[in-house]
């Protein structure tokens, strides 16, 4: 036998065991199809970020620090000073309170909260009613015009933030939302008197 006739018999037989391979490959049902399950690749185990409880807080406070600092800065219009917007808040929200409670809820002296009581008056935004449960001393109440201001120059001083927010994807502001549900629900569940040192 020439050597042309041994190199075409074994082109015939690598071409054979290549058919036979490809028969076997279309005949065999694949894992899939054999299981009814679909292999899918293990996601990576997420990365656990250890945080103090202290640190969190630590940062908390420095973001609500820069907060307060911004939305000081924000013109409120319609006059609406920092210690006005407080104070209208303070009756708006709280319900109506004598001039001493609105004092030390504020932590200023008495007197200073008098004469910013007189000017709030004076433009219509808090108005003097019998304290019902002492009748030789008065409450202040927010009146109407001073609950519209209040809603007027809130919206005015969170405008810029809400501008911000709004430039965040969506996956940021869902983030972003369900940060500030947990921290109400801190600041609503939490107690704030100092622990009780040891005597």
């Amino acid at each position: 036998m020439g050597k042309k006739s041994k190199g075409k018999d074994k082109a015939k037989k690598k071409d054979r065991k290549k058919a036979l391979r490809q028969a076997a490959a279309q005949a065999a049902p694949s894992t899939e199809a054999a299981t009814g399950l679909t292999l899918v690749e293990a996601a990576p185990a997420p990365r656990v970020i250890k945080v103090e409880a202290s640190e969190l807080a630590a940062r908390l406070a420095g973001i609500s620090t820069v907060l307060q600092r911004h939305l000081s800065r924000t013109d409120t219009g319609e006059g609406l000073t920092r210690a006005r917007l407080s104070a209208l808040a303070l009756l708006v929200l709280g319900g109506p309170r004598t001039l001493g409670d609105l004092a030390a809820a504020e932590h200023v002296r008495p007197p200073t909260m008098t004469r910013l009581v007189h000017a709030m008056e004076a433009d219509g935004l808090v108005a003097r009613d019998k304290n019902p449960d002492d009748g030789r001393s008065v409450v202040i109440r927010a009146t109407p015009r001073g609950v519209a201001q209040l809603e007027h120059g809130r919206t005015r001083q969170i405008a810029p933030l809400a501008e911000a927010i709004s430039d965040l994807d969506r996956d940021e502001r869902q983030q972003l939302a369900e940060a500030a549900d947990v921290l109400g629900r801190v600041l609503r569940d939490s107690r704030w008197e100092p622990a009780d040192s040891d005597q």
